[in-house]
């Protein structure tokens, strides 16, 4: 096993073990709208896209944008026993790329090694007695309302850490990246060239970061925590195209280059449900792809006007150690 997943496995065992509290001080620095930006100890960002499902907004608890939560890397979120002090449950509010599409990013420090997206609403703790009677701190409407991802490696994938990635153009996705990064030839690698690099640090040889790249959520991937009995969502990151100026859809898949993306048929229109739809395009011939170039897509700049999330007043959502069994809705999918 890499030291990398190594590294991430402990994260999760160790947010398992902690419950966040309220906001003790926050590290980071908000804008205006006290959205999240990095403090001025971050260095280095990768700016991360989030598509948020329409479904998981609530007119009735104001729940109308996208939070981020992370607790190891720069800028934490508050823990309780006081190894990270920043924002509580649930994270930081993120900024809006297009409202109407319900896009989101954040300037990820880029030595978070994972993270949880949710819809910004604490959804307060789910407390069991000895008798399996369940009750909810803010009601159990509330506690279902509140909507966030399984924990997510953020920092970067290598070679062998992703099925999608790995199963790409039978399995050669990962060669045809080294190629290019190697070479002289950098066709394959489209407009995202600087995502990918050679890890030296622990030898995990090819790999890319996720900047300018966007998490789609797969709405038949959940899962719920036996102990919190929160549903949690999976999903991907995707190679983020922006917007196409002929259809005015903006666009994503599953290759650097958006033209072999293309050909290859995975290339897919940004849907508000979070559920992927049909391929863009068919697959066509693709032997010429090397010789592509990427299309005039933009991606997508801050929508200046957008409403922001409401602010919640929370705690975590790990289980604590208690006699109740009370948990909270929120970090709670490592296990």
């Amino acid at each position: 096993m890499s030291k990398k997943l190594i590294s991430i496995i402990l994260s999760c065992v160790l947010v398992i073990s902690l419950a966040l509290v309220g906001v003790i001080g926050v590290s980071a620095a908000a804008d205006t709208d006290g959205r999240y930006v990095p403090s001025e100890s971050v260095k280095e960002t990768n700016r991360v896209y989030f598509l948020m499902p329409e479904s998981w907004k609530s007119e009735k608890f104001g729940a109308t944008g996208a939070g981020a939560y992370w607790w190891n890397g720069s800028d934490p979120c508050g823990s309780v026993d006081g190894t990270s002090v920043g924002a509580a449950w649930p994270g930081y509010k993120m900024q809006v790329a297009d409202a109407d599409a319900n896009l989101f990013y954040i300037d990820l420090p880029s030595d978070v090694p994972v993270i949880i997206f949710n819809n910004f609403l604490n959804g307060g703790e789910r407390k069991k007695d000895d008798a399996g009677n369940v009750s909810y701190e803010f009601g159990e409407e509330q506690f279902k309302a509140a909507r966030q991802t399984v924990d997510t490696t953020c920092q970067y994938y290598s070679e062998g850490d992703d099925d999608y990635y790995d199963n790409m153009l039978d399995g050669t996705f990962w060669e045809k990246a080294q190629e290019a990064v190697e070479g002289n030839d950098k066709t394959f690698l489209g407009n995202f060239q600087k995502n990918f690099f050679m890890e030296t640090e622990y030898d995990l040889g090819i790999s890319m970061n996720f900047d300018n790249m966007v998490f789609i959520i797969d709405p038949n991937n959940t899962s719920v925590n036996e102990v919190s009995g929160k549903e949690s969502y999976g999903g991907e990151f995707y190679f983020f195209y922006g917007k196409n100026e002929e259809t005015g859809n903006y666009e994503y898949g599953g290759l650097p280059n958006y033209e072999q993306a293309k050909a290859e048929g995975v290339v897919m229109n940004i849907d508000k449900n979070a559920t992927p739809d049909e391929p863009a395009s068919k697959p066509t011939d693709p032997s010429n792809n090397n010789n592509n170039t990427n299309p005039t897509t933009t991606v997508p700049a801050p929508d200046q006007n957008a409403t922001s999330a409401t602010n919640a007043v929370s705690t975590s959502d790990t289980a604590n150690n208690t006699d109740n069994n009370a948990v909270q809705t929120g970090a709670t999918t490592a296990a």
